[in-house]
């Protein structure tokens, strides 16, 4: 079995592969993307952490959304995994100004920032008992599931920043002002064209859907309508794949691909419940086969991974490892994803994808042969392998 691993490992195919991985790594622009992310690490290790605090309780003492302790308890995590597209979007925008040479690397990961809540969070507006406006950001799109829409505004806004720079679109100031001073000047005219650039992509996608929708929302709901037809056995081959390939290229899969299916396995849960409190048998529903993608570890089954990672050479994979490996025990695997990294990784994407396939193929015959129960109580994804 090793022999034919290795053969397989050192085969044309791979190699090709490896090529186009270090081709990747190499390039500013995907490099960009690894160190970028790399720089949240530690919010997304605070909010696993919290995450894992708050499943055991709920376990324990019952702690649930709504109490006093548990909000109290879990709002660091709000203010990192909720927040995480925010951060990476100024990493990524300080990491490409630097790889590029500009000078404005603060200030590029501030425009960035700012052009962000632009066009993932508009603000929201509220009128209270006593008649006062209260006007406040909605913050569900600044998470992980902004993290798309943050590369591509932490990239491109940087780009635009160069532009303007290489046209000399800038406030002259003389040579004896402090560099800091000058930087922040000389963005000036830089950051106002990346904020009517975004600013106005915002008002226009608005306008088009009377509100309805920001960037951020337009990109998933793009990708998520076709997957709704998509509940067969087969059609949910495709769905995990696409499942795969969205956190692969940073778009949170989990927004894309249950936002499409949410109220089909809400109501098949909802069924199956009352099936069985009936004392009736429970007919297969090929939309359970999507728990295929998290049983181990999080999305894309990544524990393996962190277990393998424990014994590597490599002391980056090593540490990695480490400090994904308790947060993958309650399937929170973004340390994983984001740390290896997975993302941008076309070697870790092979198995990345297989490991649900494989996964959701035991599933399927366990279901159908009677080998498990059809699912019928909505349970945390958080709570601990096993349970």
């Amino acid at each position: 079995m090793n022999s034919k691993l290795e053969q397989f490992a050192n085969s044309g195919f791979m190699k090709k592969i490896q090529a186009f991985s270090v081709k990747l790594s190499q390039s500013p622009t995907f490099g960009t993307i690894s160190q970028g992310m790399g720089g949240t690490m530690g919010l997304i290790m605070i909010g696993a952490v919290v995450q894992i605090i708050c499943a055991i309780g709920g376990m324990a003492f019952g702690w649930k959304s709504g109490d006093a302790l548990y909000n109290m308890l879990y709002m660091p995590y709000e203010l990192t995994m909720g927040l995480l597209g925010l951060f990476m979007s100024f990493t990524l925008a300080y990491t490409y100004a630097k790889r590029l040479g500009l000078k404005m690397l603060i200030q590029s990961g501030f425009t960035s920032m700012v052009c962000f809540i632009l066009v993932c969070s508009p603000i929201v507006s509220a009128t209270t008992e006593t008649g006062q406006t209260i006007r406040a950001l909605n913050i569900s799109s600044l998470g992980a599931n902004g993290i798309f829409v943050a590369i591509l505004i932490g990239l491109i806004s940087v780009r635009i920043t160069k532009f303007a720079i290489e046209h000399n679109w800038e406030i002259r100031m003389p040579d004896v002002v402090p560099e800091g001073i000058l930087n922040s000047f000389n963005s000036i005219i830089p950051s106002g064209i990346n904020i009517l650039v975004w600013y106005g992509l915002a008002q226009v996608i608005s306008q088009l859907t009377g509100g309805a929708l920001t960037l951020g929302t337009l990109i998933t709901k793009a990708i998520s309508i076709p997957l709704s037809y998509l509940v067969s056995p087969l059609g949910m081959v495709v769905i995990v794949i696409v499942f795969c390939l969205s956190w692969f290229f940073g778009i949170h899969g989990g927004s894309v691909v249950f936002t499409a299916i949410m109220p089909l396995y809400m109501a098949a849960y909802a069924t199956n419940a009352e099936l069985v409190a009936a004392g009736q048998p429970l007919p297969f529903n090929p939309i359970f086969l999507y728990g295929c993608v998290s049983v181990i570890g999080g999305a894309g089954n990544t524990l393996p991974l962190c277990v393998m990672g424990l014994r590597s050479k490599s002391k980056q994979i090593s540490a990695v490892a480490k400090a994904s490996f308790i947060p993958g025990l309650f399937n929170i695997n973004e340390p994983a994803i984001f740390g290896f990294p997975i993302m941008y990784n076309p070697i870790l994407l092979i198995p990345f994808i297989l490991n649900s396939l494989v996964v959701m193929v035991i599933l399927y015959f366990a279901y159908s042969f009677n080998l498990m129960m059809q699912p019928h109580i909505l349970i945390m994804t958080t709570l601990p392998i096993g349970i």
